[in-house]
């Protein structure tokens, strides 16, 4: 009987050494089985090396772990992560973001909880959102690729200019070194015989630019002074280029148009030998005509300077002739000059 009591007590101690031990890595592991806790999910495609027991944070401070992690029934290969929260009371937002981050320099992870912003908060059970934040070591090569790149274009420029002095200072560059340096010596002179002369050129016409300079400064005074009437020269141009857009172009070019035309008609008229003008142009007996008028009155002119008393009335009572003719003695001669002329008209109107 006391052996079997002894037995039931080394049972009982081994017993709750086993439970304390589990207890024990439990704890330290950060479960505690005395604290109530929600589970939330996540799907992964990769976990990025997350593993069981893992913290998770919210702004830094941990308030659960990872209590487990399988593939999802059915799926392409992601994975299910299973967290605890052990703040019953801690609230977020439903779409809140279960990131897997590193939470130090050795690359352990960690999910960070990112709050969201919207007004309905999570519930144990809910799946959050998922995403994976690149670890330590590729934020690292991240900021290193650039200056991956400037080392890499700074070794090519490096081996150019070494490539270059070696061709410099190659044998046949060095056998032509004293003849470039013969041509720089002799630029170099021939660059300060040119400022010599340059200087010199300076000194002699500095009384040349000293009048022109004095020149110039007259010129932008006499401006100066007579801007006043630059600009009432301007406002005058400007009230003439007023004046001529007011001008009814349009009217005047029609009118012009117009009498262009009736010159043209005129003409036209003229050339066909309309009118007396027309039969004048045209008619040649018309124009023989007057001509044979006008040796006939010629011949007329000349008979009555030869002989006036021809053409003058004689006295009865015995008075002298006149020698000059009376008003009315050139008006009936007028008349029948006239009268011979439209006679000689109309007859040769009458034969064309």
């Amino acid at each position: 009987m006391n052996l079997l009591r002894s037995e039931f007590k080394i049972g009982v101690l081994v017993v709750a050494g086993i439970v304390l031990l589990v207890l024990g890595v439990n704890y330290l592991k950060g479960f505690n089985p005395f604290v109530s806790s929600s589970t939330y999910y996540a799907v992964y495609e990769d976990v990025a090396g997350l593993a069981v027991s893992n913290p998770v944070l919210i702004n830094g401070y941990q308030v659960g772990q990872v209590r487990g992690i399988e593939f999802v029934e059915g799926g392409q290969g992601e994975l299910l992560v299973t967290f605890a929260i052990e703040h019953t009371k801690l609230a977020f937002p439903v779409n809140s973001v279960a990131m897997i981050h590193s939470s130090d320099l050795f690359g352990t992870k960690a999910i960070r909880i990112d709050r969201g912003d919207s007004p309905v908060s999570a519930v144990p059970g809910d799946t959050l959102l998922d995403n994976v934040e690149d670890d330590i070591a590729a934020q690292v090569a991240k900021q290193i690729e650039p200056l991956q790149r400037k080392t890499t274009d700074l070794i090519k420029s490096v081996e150019k200019v070494i490539l270059d002095i070696e061709s410099i200072f190659s044998s046949e560059a060095t056998r032509q070194l004293p003849a470039s340096l013969e041509s720089v010596e002799r630029t170099v002179e021939s660059l300060e015989s040119t400022a010599a002369n340059l200087d010199s050129l300076v000194a002699e016409n500095r009384n040349n630019f000293k009048r022109v300079m004095s020149n110039v400064r007259s010129l932008t005074s006499m401006l100066n002074s007579s801007s006043g009437d630059l600009t009432n020269v301007i406002s005058n141009f400007s009230t003439l280029s007023d004046s001529l857009s007011r001008i009814e172009f349009a009217g005047t070019m029609a009118r012009a148009n117009q009498a262009l035309d009736d010159v043209s008609q005129i003409t036209s008229q003229i050339a066909s030998g309309e009118g007396s003008l027309g039969k004048l142009i045209q008619s040649d007996s018309l124009h023989e005509g007057l001509l044979a008028t006008n040796v006939e009155l010629q011949l007329l002119l000349d008979d009555l300077q030869l002989h006036p008393w021809k053409y003058v009335q004689v006295n009865l009572i015995g008075r002298k002739q006149k020698s000059e003719f009376s008003k009315k003695d050139l008006v009936r001669l007028r008349n029948l000059i006239a009268d011979e002329l439209e006679n000689q008209e109309d007859s040769k109107t009458s034969n064309d």
